[in-house]
């Protein structure tokens, strides 16, 4: 950090900023924030290095130069000027004190979302106002990323949900239909209420042919995303996973260990679905070792190649699944789970094997449970003979 006297700055524009003292140089040195100094008369005093690397002017370049017109959006510049200058004259403005979200602009003329707070503080006599700004850029991208899996997520629940209804309703629906046929033929020999029964019956037929088409206009409603046309490779997106998950992972006080293949093909695949297939099954691990308090709570994630697929596997040291119960986890609607509906499985099932793969699950040695993912590895449009 400059001296004092370093903090003139020159030049045309250029004003003459006032010196800090030393504990606001050492806010500057040490905080992890993007951190800016004005004056009240709107010119930047100084900032810090993560600053520079925030906006992309050096310091040299912003020392005793309007804060506005450097890193400020054009259409907020106004409502800047009027907050400064209402506090001013009154002592009061609205975003002293708390945290905001506003808009910054980079050197290259970026605009970028940012995390804003502002205190005033004197120093030397002089009212400055210290700025701490965080980058939201990777945090809002997050967002979008958590809000793009749930909403595949209901969409796939309510296809898998459709999926079953249609399955469980079909058959006594084609029973019906062919009874009634069956009555129709019957009744129509001789009878003297024939035509009463005839209509009857035909009733029948037609009302359980229009379930069948409301069941199946349900399920186009609610039909998956569109098959995989891409490849995308595999360790990437579990690494994705990961951030996604990593406070729920956190807060169980759970070990990740990963093991990823290096060189791994890549698969062909829709990137959201397999990778809320990945987060539904680190989120059930994690979920099974909940209530593990006598060994280490660890989460295991492996991709190797096994020709001609490539394997992922989840494995967790929870208390691992009741034999009894292996061969019915991937039913829909069936979940050991005071909560839920139990689609979770029965939706992975279905994403992986419309990605033309295999969903399993297995006991782990000595605790828990492994889980594994088998895609096959090729160009997205061979995909085209698996997925229906």
């Amino acid at each position: 950090m400059s001296s004092n006297s370093d903090l003139v700055g020159t030049g045309p524009g250029i004003s003459h900023p006032p010196p800090l003292h030393d504990g606001l140089r050492l806010l500057l040195q040490t905080t992890l924030d993007a951190v800016v100094v004005m004056t009240a008369a709107g010119t930047i005093a100084d900032w810090n290095d993560r600053a520079v690397s925030t906006f992309g002017w050096t310091r040299d370049e912003v020392v005793g130069r309007p804060m506005a017109d450097l890193i400020i959006p054009e259409r907020y510049r106004d409502a800047h000027h009027n907050g400064l200058k209402r506090y001013l004259q009154t002592g009061k403005a609205v975003v002293l004190g708390r945290r905001i979200e506003v808009s910054g602009l980079r050197k290259n003329g970026e605009e970028f979302p940012l995390e804003l707070s502002i205190s005033p503080i004197a120093s030397g006599g002089n009212v400055l106002f210290v700025g701490c700004l965080r980058d939201m850029t990777d945090i809002y991208a997050l967002r979008q990323a958590r809000a793009e899996v749930a909403r595949v997520t209901q969409r796939m629940a309510m296809d898998e949900m459709a999926a079953s209804v249609v399955h469980e309703i079909n058959q006594p629906l084609a029973a019906i239909s062919t009874n009634a046929q069956a009555g129709l033929r019957w009744l129509t020999r001789a009878t003297p209420d024939i035509d009463e029964a005839r209509a009857a019956l035909a009733r029948v037929v037609s009302d359980s042919r229009r379930a069948t088409e409301v069941v199946a206009g349900i399920r186009m409603m609610f039909k998956s995303e569109g098959r995989p046309t891409t490849t995308h490779d595999v360790n990437e997106l579990i690494r994705e996973v990961l951030t996604l998950v990593h406070g729920d992972v956190e807060n169980q006080r759970v070990s990740v260990h990963t093991e990823f293949a290096e060189e791994l093909p890549q698969v062909p695949a829709n990137p959201v679905q397999l990778r809320q297939v990945l987060v539904n099954l680190v989120m059930n691990a994690v979920d099974a070792m909940s209530s593990i308090a006598d060994r280490q709570r660890v989460l295991r994630l492996k991709t190797q190649l096994h020709q001609p697929d490539c394997l992922i596997s989840v494995e967790d040291s929870g208390s691992g699944i009741d034999p009894q119960n292996v061969q019915r986890i991937f039913d829909p609607f069936f979940t050991t789970k005071s909560h839920g509906m139990g689609m979770g499985l029965a939706i992975c099932r279905s994403v992986v094997e419309n990605h033309g793969g295999r969903l399993s699950v297995a006991s782990n040695r000595p605790h828990g449970t492994i889980f594994q993912v088998m895609l096959p590895i090729g160009v997205a449009a061979s995909l085209d003979a698996h997925v229906t």
